[in-house]
């Protein structure tokens, strides 16, 4: 999971992922947000006071990871908001959305990939895509118009989120639970130890394109695959 966030005393209505619209806004307590992942999210400003808009990662806010929300008139005043444990509040999660049909349909072949997700183990900074780090790792070779399907499964000891330039995708399953109508997003979240996520796109700019684990240390470490798209 990612960082949950938050404004305290207020809900967030989730409306967009990753710049991708929902057909009606979601109302949660927390968005937690993977590296590269991006929310739309509108509050409604009932509750006059001061409060934060923070990290409820422990130890996040406290460092610093927050701002004030402060209404007309509470300008010095000082967020005094309780704290609720995570495990109290309503958390946003890909299946609670429903996402519109924005990409293309395709209308070419669809073509299936697998990637296992591994490294890490015993301290070590080599991150792998089928066992192979990149520039080795395999490409993903399509067409435009070609239906891609790409099923992640993590087997290493942290989450990936992995991001993919140039395209969206929709998100058909995690942790094989499937959603009968996918969010659209450009960067998913594979759980660690034995997560994963299915995906699904329309090839539809050709280009060369990075498909990687967003940790900056994970995809210096070999977390890339190219999706080659040609036509």
């Amino acid at each position: 999971m990612g960082s949950p966030t938050r404004v305290n005393g207020h809900r967030l209505h989730v409306t967009h992922t990753d710049g991708n619209p929902l057909e009606a806004p979601v109302e949660v307590d927390a968005i937690p947000i993977a590296p590269s992942e991006r929310y739309d999210a509108v509050i409604v400003a009932d509750r006059p006071g001061s409060w934060f808009l923070q990290c409820l990662q422990p130890g996040h806010a406290a460092a610093g990871e927050r701002l004030a929300v402060l209404y007309e008139g509470h300008e010095t005043g000082t967020s005094t908001a309780p704290e609720e444990p995570l495990g109290a509040l309503d958390l946003w999660h890909y299946g609670l959305g429903r996402g519109r049909a924005v990409l293309p349909p395709p209308r070419g072949q669809t073509r299936t990939f697998d990637l296992t997700l591994s490294g890490g183990m015993m301290g070590s900074d080599v991150w792998t895509i089928n066992r192979k780090v990149y520039p080795r790792t395999d490409p993903l070779p399509l067409r435009r118009g070609d239906r891609a399907v790409v099923r992640f499964a993590n087997m290493s000891p942290e989450a990936h989120p992995m991001h993919l330039h140039g395209q969206s995708f929709r998100v058909l399953a995690v942790n094989g639970a499937r959603y009968a109508a996918p969010v659209v997003k450009d960067s998913v979240d594979v759980a660690a130890h034995m997560g994963s996520v299915v995906v699904e796109l329309t090839a539809h700019n050709p280009g060369d394109w990075f498909f990687h684990c967003h940790k900056p240390m994970h995809m210096m470490g070999g977390m890339i695959v190219l999706a080659k798209i040609t036509g």
